[in-house]
């Protein structure tokens, strides 16, 4: 495939969080089984940004806050105001792949009950408030598919206590750009981000520093080797 020829369509999602007697939830949406793009997966609402919102606005990140806020309310429902989103990542699709998206991470507090939520029972199938701690387990014992950008930015956010110290914590953190590059060790899947040995050359196989994640069957593994890695973890404050 032609990379040249792959439009990389900008995009923004919010990952929604509320205070619960047992702790931090946050919202995620089952998309349809049938969608060519992260069919299954449970995701954070979220969506392409629209041309137009691209066109009458003065900069990208500032349509990427409007697009938020109306693919919250689209897809689940909920309006949330501009000024309470908090930009803490951008990740963009890896090269060789059929749809790819640049999309901004954003975090959000709200209060709002289960019952509150609509969804279309079309691309989106479902939905759950769950805990983020129980979110990362279910995952890595198999029972919940996760995309590696949810994934991350969970646990990155599992270190706050209440949705306010997560998105007080997360403006004062310096967001991140990654756009992974893919490569196989042993037969694996494995996904490189920068710092990595292997990243430049998109070669998994290279001896060095390891910031990667492995597509593992069980559930996606993060691995960051610490000080030798050039650029900061992205599951931590």
């Amino acid at each position: 495939m032609d990379d040249e020829q792959v439009l990389v369509r900008p995009a923004s999602t919010v990952a929604l969080l509320r205070d619960s007697e047992q702790g931090l939830e946050t919202l995620l949406l089952k998309r349809n089984n049938a969608l060519a793009f992260a069919g299954g997966a449970w995701v954070f609402p979220g969506g392409a940004i629209d041309q137009s919102e691209l066109d009458n606005a003065p900069s990208e990140a500032w349509a990427a806050q409007v697009a938020a806020v109306r693919e919250t309310h689209e897809e689940c429902g909920l309006m949330v105001a501009p000024k309470s989103l908090v930009y803490f990542s951008h990740w963009t699709t890896p090269v060789r792949q059929k749809k790819r998206f640049s999309t901004w991470f954003f975090a959000a507090h709200v209060i709002e009950r289960s019952e509150e939520i609509v969804i279309d029972g079309g691309e989106i199938q479902d939905f759950k408030w769950i805990l983020i701690e129980d979110a990362v387990k279910s995952h890595l014992a198999a029972e919940l598919r996760l995309m590696p950008p949810t994934l991350l930015s969970m646990q990155l956010i599992n270190h706050y206590r209440t949705a306010a110290e997560a998105c007080a914590g997360l403006a004062e953190r310096e967001p991140y750009r990654v756009t992974p590059r893919l490569s196989k060790i042993d037969g694996q899947l494995v996904s490189l981000y920068p710092g990595d040995a292997g990243y430049e050359a998109s070669d998994a196989s290279i001896d060095g520093p390891r910031h990667r994640l492995l597509f593992d069957p069980k559930g996606l593994q993060y691995i960051y080797s610490g000080e030798d890695v050039s650029t900061p973890a992205m599951d931590r404050p």
